[in-house]
């Protein structure tokens, strides 16, 4: 007996610790200076960190110190570096996922990612702990891991915070993951996608609006019924008259009236409930704004469509791709809808410069728009992000958006408030750059990762 319950404790307790990031450690650095917000910076920079989060920020020294029962002073650690601390990357579009799962048989429309992360263990997931260490020596904090590559109908993706294992752990409820067009070579295929996309929503409102129907049809079920029942004992008391009269009167003559028997009452249909499903659950979901919905769509009469989707049914959507998303910055930006921009694409080198990602991008954010950049599923892009977002300054696009397009924006594009500053509470993965900018190529960087 003692044996079990110390099993279900070690077991209870590792499932407990799975939820846990796994950080342990207090200290306290202090740089040259500090981004610590948009618009915020300081000079120096001391930076308290306590299991994994910033507990204060000040560009003074505001360590105090304690006195134990033994009468021993003491000081949280001071660790100094040289350059500018900031915020960790948050990249909303990769395609990091566990061992096997693209293998998963399961039907993609209802595939979570969430469900198939490894536990925090040690050695779990060697293949996805080397993808993990990948990315957080490129600076990144925290990733968008997407349910699937294919198909327009995707699953539930999930963003994810990384723990001391350097394993994913799933942050938040989940998001619906759509393609219109991405894998399609024609516009006739494109049009059908969406079209499909469009569908899965009008059936689940309309599923939704069939309840009050069924309702109607159970009250009017219970009349009917109430109904039958009366008719049922006049047609008893009818028959057992007309058997009693039948047999009394005895065999008729040939030319004699025959009564006509009566005729049982028909007993009434009960009402058919109608059928839930998983995937429609989902659906129902992201109109209720349990989950986010992501759309890959590129061409501007998808985009226009996928607007006016967020618009009837009041998701929370954000755009995936949007190769002509600027094209509609105006629609964008009153239908409250953010764009995820891939860095993996054409840049302002590309042969027309007047559409290159740096011309996209600025019409984007200059409107208004929430924009991030994202690796997009390039693989090791992770490593040239901030190289290809220093291209971006280069051709011309304000510094401080490129960098709220790498940190605070995505962060609150996945939802995460624990990202995309320094501020208290906020994670304490960060990264340390020297020069003037993130964005100086000829200058180190260095990822921190809590202890």
């Amino acid at each position: 007996m003692l044996v079990a319950v110390c099993s279900l404790f070690i077991l209870f307790s590792s499932q407990v610790q799975a939820q846990d990031s796994g950080y342990s450690r207090t200290y306290v650095i202090q740089a040259d200076r500090a981004w610590v917000a948009p618009g915020v910076h300081i000079t120096p920079a001391f930076v308290k960190v306590s299991e994994g989060k910033v507990v204060w920020v000040s560009s003074t020294d505001q360590r105090r110190e304690r006195t134990s029962l033994l009468g021993k002073k003491s000081k949280d650690p001071l660790i100094k570096v040289k350059g500018t601390l900031a915020p960790g990357l948050v990249d909303a579009w990769t395609t990091m996922m566990p061992t096997g799962y693209s293998g998963d048989r399961s039907t993609r429309a209802t595939r979570t990612l969430s469900d198939s992360l490894p536990m925090q263990v040690i050695n779990e997931d060697t293949s996805l702990v080397s993808q993990v260490l990948a990315a957080r020596q490129a600076g990144l904090a925290a990733v968008f891991m997407s349910a699937g590559r294919n198909g327009w109908r995707r699953g539930v993706g999930t963003a994810a915070e990384f723990t001391k294992l350097d394993l994913p752990q799933a942050v938040g409820e989940g998001v619906l993951e759509f393609a219109v067009g991405a894998q399609a070579s024609s516009g006739l295929d494109r049009t059908y996608m969406i079209d499909e996309v469009e569908a899965v929503f009008v059936e689940a409102s309309d599923w939704r609006d069939s309840w009050d129907d069924y309702d109607e049809a159970k009250e009017k079920y219970v009349k009917d019924l109430e109904k039958y029942e009366e008719k049922l004992k006049e047609y008893i008391e009818e028959k057992k008259k007309f058997d009693e009269e039948a047999e009394n009167a005895g065999a008729q003559d040939e030319g004699g009236d025959k009564k006509k028997e009566p005729k049982a009452p028909k007993r009434p249909k009960v009402p058919k409930e109608p059928q839930t499903s998983a995937a429609r659950n989902l659906i129902l979901g992201a109109i209720d704004g349990k989950y986010m919905v992501r759309v890959h769509a590129d061409n501007v009469a998808d985009i226009i469509r996928v607007i006016e989707l967020k618009k009837e049914y009041g998701l929370s959507l954000v755009l995936v791709g949007g190769g002509s998303a600027d094209l509609l910055a105006e629609e964008l930006r009153k239908a409250e809808i953010g764009v995820i921009l891939p860095l993996g694409g054409d840049l302002h080198a590309a042969p027309h410069a007047e559409r290159g990602l740096a011309a996209r991008f600025t019409t984007l954010v200059d409107e208004g728009v929430d924009v991030a950049l994202a690796s997009s599923g390039a693989e090791g892009l992770h490593m040239l992000m901030l190289t290809r977002a220093g291209e971006l300054v280069a051709a011309g696009c304000d510094k401080n958006k490129v960098w709220d397009s790498l940190t605070i924006v995505p962060a609150r594009l996945l939802g995460l408030d624990g990202y995309g500053s320094l501020h208290r509470g906020k994670s304490a993965t960060m990264v340390l750059f020297e020069g003037t900018s993130p964005f100086d190529a000829s200058a180190p960087m260095k990822a921190h990762k809590p202890k």
